[in-house]
């Protein structure tokens, strides 16, 4: 999420409620569920759609200098955190787009082609990137959306983000009137999914639901969400504004007992930021404003 393609909102105050109640379906991963699998320490990776230029920075440029962008700025944070762990570049990829028009399938999103898909997630695979692949919704529901891309999970470096900004599946406007939202049923049925998908195929790499979100209202019924065995929820803060206000809004989101149930995510934007925050300001390891993150980030986008 972009805060939005069609509006330029102010970052909101937000989810002083609760996020993840943590009811479980498994027992003995519930501990190693709250963090990234164990194959990656932090990800920090470049948000956007292939070729075009207006949704984010990585579709501003080419493949090969995309994948150069990444490891540069996983690199900066490697040396911002200092802890001599890995940090792991990747994508944030918008697969479906939503749009102002219906389509001829009546669903609002534009879908990316398999080839530009495959293209993106191979050369990714051979230069240790991860990619998410996004989906913006439009009329379709996160099962909808997601189903068609479960494929793509047996390559070792692809996870699934969901964007409910622009999920009108229940709303009677086009995606940009109104701030979507999904329920703590739909995402438990994507963790479902996921999960069911890598177990029959035998892949053996956990992987990761994003979830993006910057109001309270995104994700209703929360207390629904439940953990779900090999898939490690993320939930990422989307929103613009001045350092303070994203402070304020993070710490917010991901008080200390919500960082022990599930993994957090920060997004930092090019242009709408200012002033941009550094790397260790964003990891919390320098205050801004007399302001400070509290708990280290362990996904972070630039759009």
């Amino acid at each position: 999420m972009k805060i939005s393609q069609f509006t330029k909102k102010a970052l909101l105050p937000f989810l002083m409620g609760g996020l993840l109640y943590a009811a479980s379906d498994i027992s003995s991963t519930n501990e190693s569920l709250r963090i990234l699998p164990s194959d990656y320490n932090m990800i920090v990776a470049l948000y956007g759609r292939p070729h075009v230029k207006t949704m984010g920075t990585l579709g501003q440029q080419s493949l090969s200098q995309t994948i150069q962008m990444a490891k540069e700025k996983a690199k900066l944070y490697e040396k911002a955190w200092g802890s001599g762990k890995h940090v792991t570049p990747g994508f944030d990829l918008i697969y479906e787009m939503a749009t102002a028009s219906p389509g001829k399938d009546g669903k609002y999103v534009i879908t990316l082609s398999h080839k530009v898909l495959l293209e993106y997630i191979t050369a990714a695979q051979k230069n240790g990137i991860v990619v998410f692949i996004d989906v913006q919704l439009g009329k379709k529901s996160p099962a909808q959306a997601v189903k068609p891309l479960l494929k793509y999970l047996k390559y070792d470096n692809v996870h699934i983000a969901v964007d409910p900004e622009f999920s009108v599946d229940n709303l009677n406007v086009r995606p940009g009137k109104k701030i979507g939202s999904i329920t703590g049923q739909q995402i438990n049925e994507v963790q479902h999914m996921m999960r069911d998908y890598i177990k029959a195929n035998g892949i053996k790499e956990d992987k990761i639901l994003l979830i993006h979100m910057f109001t309270q209202h995104m994700v209703t019924n929360k207390k629904a969400i439940k953990y779900t065995d090999r898939i490690h929820l993320a939930m990422h803060l989307d929103g613009h504004g001045s350092p303070a206000l994203k402070i304020k809004t993070y710490n917010g989101l991901y008080t200390d007992a919500r960082a022990g149930l599930v993994a957090g995510g920060f997004k930092v934007f090019y242009k709408q930021d200012k002033p941009r925050m550094t790397p260790r300001q964003v990891l919390g390891l320098e205050k801004v404003s007399n302001k400070k993150v509290r708990d280290m980030p362990k996904i972070i986008t630039y759009q």
